[in-house]
């Protein structure tokens, strides 16, 4: 077993690295093993140790921003496939490989459209998201919530980056169409088309009274 870190750059360039047994020094200043250059990362940010039994290390080397892995701040862990590395803020996706290079399967996360109109958990489908990270814009039911933080009513940390997470409102869900189009209307437009709606009911209003006078 061997390794590949995944990443995309800040113009979206998708970078792929394999990794096999050795020790790679990753930061931002040119003299690394892995040279990410974003701002969200330390010129030597830490050390990633892939041993020849198929375990890798990561080490924080001293960084500004930490070292995540999927979502719990550590200074040094194992870091096996299908787990997240958040440097700071920025992400790196574990991918195992086999001995010829094929990347083997990892777990796909992706948020779906509920009966209700609201949208799942990335991990857990048939659960709605309770609340969404600001930072890496990752979705999460209450069964994600890393342990030790508490079922928190307005921000709980985001088990992807460890950064803090937004309770999501979905009190509009009851909300017809008309009433969800008009929430995005400006208070001054809604001001005006209330005069709009009164004037015009005057005018209604006239429009009756002269045709019974007519027929009087």
């Amino acid at each position: 077993m061997m390794f590949q870190l995944q990443y995309h750059t800040w113009d979206d360039q998708k970078v792929s690295v394999d990794l096999k047994p050795g020790r790679y020094r990753v930061g931002r200043n040119a003299g690394n093993d892995i040279v990410i250059d974003e701002l969200a990362v330390s010129g030597e940010h830490c050390v990633l140790t892939v041993e020849q039994g198929g375990t890798m290390r990561i080490q924080d080397a001293g960084s500004v921003s930490g070292v995540y892995v999927d979502g719990a701040p550590v200074d040094a862990c194992v870091v096996g496939a299908g787990q997240i590395i958040h440097l700071g803020t920025f992400m790196i996706k574990v991918l195992g490989t086999d001995d010829g290079g094929a990347t083997a399967s990892v777990e796909h996360l992706e948020s779906v459209q509920l009966n209700d109109g609201s949208y799942s958990c990335l991990k857990h489908q048939d659960q709605r998201a309770a609340y969404e990270c600001e930072h890496c814009f990752h979705l999460f039911c209450e069964a994600c919530l890393p342990k030790g933080t508490g079922n928190q009513a307005t921000a709980s940390t985001c088990p992807a980056c460890g950064r803090e997470a937004q309770a999501i409102d979905w009190s509009g869900l009851g909300m017809t169409s008309r009433d969800a189009a008009m929430e995005l209307v400006p208070d001054s437009v809604k001001t005006a088309l209330n005069y709009w709606n009164k004037w015009k009911r005057f005018q209604d209003d006239k429009s009756v009274s002269g045709s019974k006078k007519k027929k009087d």
